[in-house]
C-alpha cells in the first residue's frame, strides 16, 4: 500500500458509499509498518483495536509495506511509525508553513479493504517504534 497520490487527483468513495473521509474534521492515524519487520507485528492489531474503540470520531489507516516515495514524504526512517494526520482546511497550504502537510492517503481500512482519503492532511503528531496500546490510545485518540 502507498500514500501520496496528487493532491488533485479525484480518488474513489469508501466502499460503504460514503463520502471519503478527509472531507471535514475527522483526524485519520496512519500506521507505516511491514510484516517483516519485528517490532512492527503487533502494530496492525493494536490499530484494529483501537480504531473499533475509537468508532468515527477518529479513522484508522494501515500502511504495509510503503513505497520509497511514501517513506520519504513522511520522513518515515523506521517502522512502525505511527502517524496523526488532520484534514487541511481553509487557505493554509504547504507553502505557507514548514508543517509536513502530505496529499491522498491510500492503504487499508479495519476490514482490510483498500481505501484512498483525499488530502491534503497536516501531520500533528507522530511516535516511533513499538508502543504499547495504552499509549497510542492516549496520545493519538479522540480528544487528543
Amino acid at each position: 500500500m502507498s500514500a501520496g497520490l496528487p493532491a488533485g487527483s479525484a480518488p474513489p468513495e469508501d466502499r460503504d458509499g460514503a463520502p471519503p473521509a478527509g472531507q471535514g474534521s475527522v483526524p485519520v492515524v496512519v500506521l507505516v509498518s511491514a510484516p517483516w519487520a519485528g517490532p512492527a507485528r503487533p502494530g496492525p492489531t493494536v490499530l484494529r483495536e483501537l480504531g473499533r474503540r475509537w468508532g468515527t470520531a477518529v479513522r484508522v489507516l494501515l500502511v504495509e509495506d510503503p513505497s520509497e516515495q511514501f517513506l520519504e514524504e513522511c520522513s518515515v526512517e523506521m517502522l512502525p511509525n505511527w502517524l496523526k494526520l488532520v484534514p487541511v482546511t481553509g487557505a493554509s497550504s504547504a507553502a505557507d508553513s514548514e508543517e509536513m502537510i502530505l496529499g491522498a492517503l491510500t492503504g487499508t481500512d479495519l476490514t482490510g479493504d483498500e481505501v484512498t482519503l483525499p488530502g491534503p492532511w497536516r501531520l500533528v503528531h507522530r511516535r516511533t517504534g513499538a508502543q504499547p496500546k495504552h499509549v497510542i490510545d492516549a496520545e493519538f485518540g479522540p480528544g487528543h
